[in-house]
């Protein structure tokens, strides 16, 4: 092949070569035939004539140079093309027989680690099982399939290591949540929700929770009946649809928390601080809120019906559609709430304070307005207040007369 290239070249050079002295030698007999002409004029036109022919020659020259010169060049870059191709097909098959044999090794490595970690778990040290638990999320989150099972048994671990414990002395209810307890709630809390199959819920009934930290924890649709959860810092948890049934979380933080359809019947609110929290359509029925503060928050359709609410603050809080029948709301903060087709009706607003309050088609039929101030509030009609029970001491409208059958 390359003897086949020399040779052609050689042809070549030597036919220009003919065609350049051929070319020249027509030149020189045109410009001396020429008449009228000195021979100083005829050397310089020659002159102009060769110089053309060289450039012309030259560039030609050059011109088959580069294509002698691409054609090699071509050649070994698509020799080295070849070899870096494939050596990318080698690199390739090298990284997919890698991830498949990861894979592999995964699926045999998780089991032995799923009964280590388990074992560790029921370690007497206290470090051990800190690193137990630690090890099932990372399992947790390396295998779908084993995702809800670790779940449940961080679950079934606080259950049987945080039991509720009945204390004769309350002061003996404020120690420090242990680590390992803390530790597998923070993992519960903050697992990928979008593994937990349809229509599960994580169980932490009857557990001993106080002082915990939950903060943004994910605890929805979760079970926490008569759980203590006093101190328990939940802000900005996820607790929509939680069954907290007859659970006591005095003192709790609820700060921006989703209780939305929350379950909290008979539960121990206590001094909670529910500010900005959501519980729209939470069930309150007969739970204890005395003193919480529910600054800004969303209560619209929850039912409280017997609830105890005094002295809570419901300042700017949206209650449209609250159900508040036969609760007690005696010292209540209520200024600025929205309580649009609220019902109200034997609900004990004694003292309450219901200043710039929102109180359109609010129902009070029966309510207890002794020493309630209703001073600056909109859209009160007459005939909302002739429907409840009330005396001199309770603060209307301006434009408002004590309705007669007051005593």
């Amino acid at each position: 092949m390359s003897l086949i290239k020399t040779n052609g070249l050689t042809t070549l050079l030597v036919f220009i070569s003919i065609i350049f002295i051929f070319t020249l030698t027509l030149i020189f007999s045109f410009f001396e035939n020429i008449e009228g002409l000195s021979n100083q004029q005829k050397i310089e036109y020659i002159n102009q004539a060769l110089t053309t022919l060289a450039i012309i020659i030259g560039g030609l020259a050059l011109i088959i140079n580069a294509y002698y010169t691409s054609r090699l060049s071509f050649g070994e870059n698509q020799s080295l093309f070849t070899k870096l191709f494939c050596g990318t097909l080698a690199w390739e098959n090298n990284i997919v027989a890698g991830i498949n044999n990861t894979q592999k090794t995964l699926e045999e490595i998780v089991p032995e680690r799923f009964s280590k970690a388990i074992e560790q778990l029921g370690n007497e040290k206290i470090e051990t099982r800190f690193a137990a638990i630690y090890a099932l999320e990372r399992i947790a989150k390396d295998s779908h399939k084993d995702h809800w099972t670790i779940m449940e048994i961080l679950a079934a671990f606080i259950r049987e290591n945080a039991p509720v414990q009945k204390y004769e002395d309350e002061s003996q209810d404020s120690s420090k949540l242990p680590t390992d307890i803390q530790t597998a709630l923070t993992v519960i809390g903050r697992r990928d929700s979008h593994k937990d199959p349809v229509n599960q819920k994580l169980d932490l009934r009857n557990t001993d929770l106080s002082n915990a930290d939950l903060t943004e924890a994910n605890l929805s649709r979760a079970i926490l009946v008569g759980a203590n959860l006093q101190w328990v810092n939940f802000t900005k948890a996820n607790l929509s649809e939680a069954d907290l049934s007859i659970t006591d979380l005095c003192g709790s933080i609820f700060y921006e928390a989703n209780l939305q359809k929350a379950n909290l019947p008979e539960a121990n609110l206590q001094g909670v601080v529910l500010r900005k929290a959501n519980l729209s359509k939470a069930i309150l029925y007969d739970a204890n809120l005395e003193g919480a503060i529910l600054c800004d928050a969303k209560l619209e359709e929850a039912i409280l019906c017997g609830a105890n609410l005094e002295g809570a603050i419901l300042c700017d809080a949206s209650l449209e559609g609250v159900n508040f029948e036969d609760s007690n709301l005696q010292d209540a903060n209520l200024i600025g709430s929205n309580l649009q087709n609220a019902k109200l009706a034997g609900a004990d607003l004694e003292g309450a304070l219901l200043s710039t309050a929102n109180l359109e088609n609010a129902n009070f039929h029966e309510a207890n307005l002794s020493r309630a101030n209703f001073s600056g509030c909109e859209n009160l009609e007459l005939q909302q207040i002739e429907q409840a029970i009330g005396d001199r001491t309770t603060i209307l409208p301006e434009n408002f007369k004590i309705p007669k059958q007051w005593k």
